[in-house]
């Protein structure tokens, strides 16, 4: 028995997240160090800088819930449809199986009329007549 070998899913929201943390830290020091010695405006630009990552996570969250949305829907299509044409051929299984039935009845009911008609038949001679009667009315 060999032990399973855990491989290591890469979970794309942590990565996502963290590259967007990285970002915003880079971002963060890069505004601070431009305007370490001149502190007006520095609040208004690190207000602006944040306010525009967190709407760019947004807008990169949006679009990958609006994939996976997407798929799931073309998923569903596709089972619909699959499941569509195989009501399909069990509709047409159905229309065969009931057309050979018709016709089984068809030839009982002619059987059991031509019989009613000469009886059984306990000789050679009254078999061979229902067997001929049988026959023509099959072919009408």
């Amino acid at each position: 028995m060999k032990p399973k070998v855990k491989t290591m899913k890469i979970d794309r929201s942590k990565t996502l997240v963290i590259l967007v943390v990285a970002v915003v830290l880079v971002g963060l020091a890069l505004i601070i160090s431009s305007e370490f010695f001149r502190y007006s405006g520095l609040a208004f630009q690190v207000l602006t800088y944040a306010l525009s990552i967190l709407a760019l996570v947004l807008a990169v969250l949006s679009v990958v819930n609006s994939i996976r949305q997407n798929r799931a829907m073309n998923r569903m299509v596709r089972d619909v449809h699959a499941a569509i044409a195989e009501l399909k051929e069990v509709t047409a299984s159905n229309e065969e199986i009931e057309k050979e039935l018709k016709d089984e009845y068809r030839m009982n009911k002619i059987i059991t009329d031509v019989f009613s008609e000469y009886g059984i038949g306990d000789n050679e001679h009254v078999r061979k007549s229902i067997a001929k009667r049988v026959s023509r009315r099959l072919k009408k």
